[in-house]
């Protein structure tokens, strides 16, 4: 195994898969990334047995890659990242000298890194016959974004660690709850695919997934199997194991009616809930109080040990009741950072109701949050 490549091509690639390398396991070739080369492809990939991540570079006219002989080593992703990250940017040399031993060399830098046995590394998921689609990454990333915040971070119902994906008559909808809040997101996909689907992502790994998604839009290829879904951007696979179980039904907990609608401007909105948030942080739930009356809506909250605090914003519109309510500052705060609008809509049934946020005029980006009883 020998090839020469660019330190800039080489750290790309590198830190591209190394967000999927195994931080606390038992088997060391998992801390470790995959190098394959082919006659004209570099392939790296790292998977944790939850998450993997593969991509390649191909022998370009340029010499960014000159491969010399393929093979394949595995390297502990510690040593090997730092090592290409700290060399100097021009071309450098990865040769196998012996099948555990890699030398790397730079100018007049030389490193030796013990390796592993690349078949003791485990298998990607295969997907053979696994339903497919495509869809932009700008919109995939909105999905993500719109949800994930709310999904349950205790193993105690590991269904709600995941983000609820479904796809029924061409209609993808996305949705985590962890019981106190809850995120969705809907949207047609263009291409109205006629099959449908039914899956739980974990969220964690889909976070992670929005950190390989370009600025630029650019189409993502989705593909599920029975186990596993993969996501495919450029020569970028992302692999991730779906968590088994059935999602709750949280159509019930949706309001159809309310008594009280207002519609806000979200950074107005969200400044005055933070600005509380400062009095309120010492609390076990982040509580503010939040009081409406005559198109008026106040913040406040207060502490015994640390002082209190209390704001006023003039709401765009309101109709319906007025009312007094308590809720978590950060769930709200995350709320309203998921709908990425100017403006807000939220829709109120009483004090000790749950209540919705989202887009005016707009219902495919929901957000649901359950109120702080006050005393």
């Amino acid at each position: 195994m020998h090839f020469n490549i660019s330190q800039s091509a080489f750290n790309q690639l590198l830190q591209t898969v190394s967000k999927a390398v195994a931080t606390r396991t038992p088997k060391q070739v998992l801390t470790g990334i995959l190098l394959n080369v082919e006659e004209t492809t570099l392939h790296a990939t790292a998977y944790d047995l939850e998450i993997g991540i593969e991509d390649s570079l191909d022998v370009t006219p340029d010499g960014t890659l000159e491969i010399i002989s393929p093979g394949s080593i595995v390297i502990p992703a510690r040593y090997l990242t730092d090592v290409v990250r700290k060399l100097p940017s021009t071309l450098l040399t990865f040769q196998v000298s012996n099948p555990y031993m890699a030398d790397i060399r730079s100018g007049t830098a030389e490193f030796h890194l013990h390796g592993i046995d690349a078949a003791e590394f485990p298998k990607l998921p295969i997907f053979h016959s696994a339903k497919s689609l495509t869809i932009s990454s700008l919109l995939l990333r909105q999905f993500i974004r719109s949800s994930a915040y709310a999904a349950s971070t205790l193993e105690a119902r590991p269904t709600l660690t995941g983000i609820h994906s479904t796809l029924h008559m061409g209609q993808m909808t996305f949705t985590a709850t962890d019981g106190l809040r809850l995120g969705m997101f809907s949207e047609n996909i263009p291409e109205n695919p006629d099959f449908s689907w039914d899956a739980v992502i974990p969220a964690k790994s889909l976070t992670e997934l929005t950190k390989l998604l370009p600025e630029q839009d650019m189409p993502v290829t989705l593909e599920l199997s029975n186990s596993h879904s993969l996501f495919v951007i450029g020569k970028t696979h992302f692999y991730t194991r779906l968590i088994e179980g059935a999602y709750p039904d949280i159509s019930r907990i949706i309001p159809n009616h309310f008594g009280t609608t207002v519609r806000v401007d979200t950074a107005q909105f969200a400044n005055a809930i933070d600005r509380a948030a400062l009095i309120a942080r010492d609390k076990e739930n982040h509580m503010v109080r939040m009081e409406l009356q005559d198109r008026k809506i106040t913040i406040s909250s207060n502490s015994p040990e640390i002082g209190n605090v209390s704001e006023s914003i003039e709401t765009i519109e309101t109709v319906g009741d007025d009312l007094v309510i308590a809720f978590n500052s950060h769930y709200v705060l995350e709320a309203l950072r998921a709908t990425g609008s100017d403006q807000v809509q939220v829709q109120f049934n009483g004090s000790n109701q749950p209540f919705t946020l989202h887009i005016p005029e707009e219902q495919n980006n929901l957000q649901l949050i359950s109120p702080v009883l006050m005393r």
